[in-house]
């Protein structure tokens, strides 16, 4: 029985995404211009550098509490670089988290949270899926489906399940939703199946 839930803070800043969902175990480059991200990143980095990443609802410039998804992911800004249109970062994704209670003061915008940990078995049917996995993106490689060779290289040496599908959900093309629900779902096989079937289409 694996499971992953670093310890995390009751509160944190939240950073509201438009047709992007961040997922835990894996690193996000996101491009930050709104006053609320640029404030929520600006507050991450003079603390622990820990912020909430949820997907909007919607496509609102300014978004508040009721524009947002109840379950996101606490991530890390490894990296910031300023640019002319706002700020460049990179995320790691650490674990899934639902919200409690979202407020916004401001252009600040702070949620109180409830860590989702991930606990997950190694089972035949996991292990069947991901040889599935594997042989769909050998497939897709060899139809030269615009699939790096680099996704090869990541798939066949990740061990943990639940990084494999995180990883893979976040280098193949999927809808925002399919994202969100693969990070909603608690079951392990239930997130390689979503992967399975974007791999397919």
């Amino acid at each position: 029985m694996a499971e992953t839930a670093p310890q995390l803070p009751s509160e944190l800043p939240v950073l509201p995404l438009r047709r992007t969902v961040a997922l835990p175990l894996t690193l996000q480059p996101l491009a930050v211009n709104r006053p609320v991200s640029i404030e929520t990143v600006n507050r991450a980095l003079g603390a622990d550098r820990l912020v909430l990443l949820v997907l909007q609802n919607n496509d609102n410039e300014d978004p508040g509490p009721n524009d947002l998804l109840q379950v996101g992911t606490v991530g890390v800004i490894r990296q910031m670089a300023k640019v002319p249109s706002g700020i460049n970062i990179i995320i790691e994704g650490l674990s899934r988290a639902r919200t409690t209670l979202v407020t916004r003061t401001g252009t600040s915008m702070r949620a109180q949270i409830e860590p989702l940990p991930e606990t997950f078995e190694r089972t035949i049917e996991v292990e069947a899926h991901i040889r599935r996995i594997q042989e769909l993106i050998e497939k897709a490689l060899s139809l030269s489906t615009g699939l790096s060779e680099d996704l090869r290289g990541v798939v066949m040496n990740i061990d943990d399940p639940l990084r494999l599908a995180y990883v893979l959900a976040s280098l193949i093309e999927m809808k925002p939703s399919d994202r969100q629900e693969m990070l909603e779902a608690n079951d392990l096989l239930k997130k390689l199946e979503i992967v399975s079937s974007s791999l397919t289409r």
